[in-house]
C-alpha cells in the first residue's frame, strides 16, 4: 500500500504555504477569512494543510480575500 494520496501533492503544498502565510500577514483568524469567503472553517483549515478540497470556487474565493492568484494557466488565460 502507498501513502502517496495520503500526501498533499506539490501544488496543494505551494498553495497551503502561500495561503497560511497570506492569512497570518492579513491578521485574519480561520473564522473571519471563512466568513469574509464565504466558505465553511473547515475549508480553510483543509487548504493551509495542503489537503485537496472539492470546491475549486471555493479555494478561488479565499485566495480572492487574501490577494493571491493561483499560478495556473487558467488565470493566465483569463489576465489577457
Amino acid at each position: 500500500m502507498s501513502d502517496q494520496d495520503d500526501e498533499p501533492t506539490t501544488l496543494n503544498a505551494a498553495i497551503a504555504t502561500r495561503i497560511h502565510a497570506a492569512r497570518l500577514r492579513g491578521a485574519y483568524s480561520i473564522e473571519t477569512l471563512s466568513a469574509l469567503a464565504q466558505v465553511d472553517p473547515e475549508v480553510i483549515v483543509r487548504l493551509e494543510n495542503g489537503a485537496p478540497i472539492a470546491d475549486v470556487g471555493a479555494r478561488d474565493r479565499v485566495m480572492d480575500v487574501l490577494g493571491l492568484r493561483p499560478d495556473s494557466h487558467r488565470y493566465r488565460n483569463m489576465d489577457r
